[in-house]
């Protein structure tokens, strides 16, 4: 089992320590992070970001779907997008654990989808679950969507929200635990 799939299984991997992750998974990281870098320094609305974004997704990234930039993925290989996606400005992904993102979600501004969270005992060690987001789903703006969540089709995240466990299926938008 290689280390992209031992992080999609939720294995408990030291990011030091483990030879695959600190080679691997780390050379995909950089290789990702570079090519963001491009494409955040590359005019906006221009063929070269699209060429940038192909590079970046390896191929993988369908012409109905588009992302604006300023975007952060720490390994794109791990993201996988479908027909008809609309990302705007600002995302982040910390997409290790695998991301599946289906046709025809929109994402809001400055929204993030995490894959990957610590031991609280031992912070160099972490664990990744996959995230997936359902066909028709709506991510708003600085909605935050943690490790392991489905995000069901069709659901609604509210802006500013922090989706922290299952059981998204049509809107979500419960207070912030944060807002009190």
């Amino acid at each position: 089992m290689d280390i992209f799939e031992r992080m999609r299984n939720g294995e408990w991997i030291h990011s030091r320590k483990d030879p695959d992750y600190t080679t691997v998974a780390r050379a995909e990281m950089n290789r990702s992070f570079q090519v963001c870098f491009q494409i955040n320094h590359t005019m906006p609305g221009t063929p070269e970001i699209r060429k940038a974004l192909d590079e970046l997704f390896e191929g993988r990234l369908p012409a109905s779907s588009n992302i604006f930039p300023p975007v952060e993925i720490d390994r794109a290989k791990c993201l996988t997008l479908g027909e008809n996606v609309f990302i705007n400005h600002g995302f982040t992904y910390m997409a290790s654990g695998g991301v599946t993102i289906e046709d025809g979600v929109m994402i809001g501004p400055e929204a993030a989808i995490i894959t990957a969270n610590h031991d609280f005992k031992d912070l160099p060690v972490l664990q990744f679950k996959p995230v997936t987001v359902k066909k028709g789903a709506w991510i708003g703006a600085r909605a935050v969507i943690l490790p392991g969540v489905t995000v069901g089709e069709g659901a609604v995240v509210a802006s500013s929200l922090a989706a922290i466990r299952q059981g998204l299926s049509r809107t979500w938008s419960e207070r912030n635990e944060a807002d009190d």
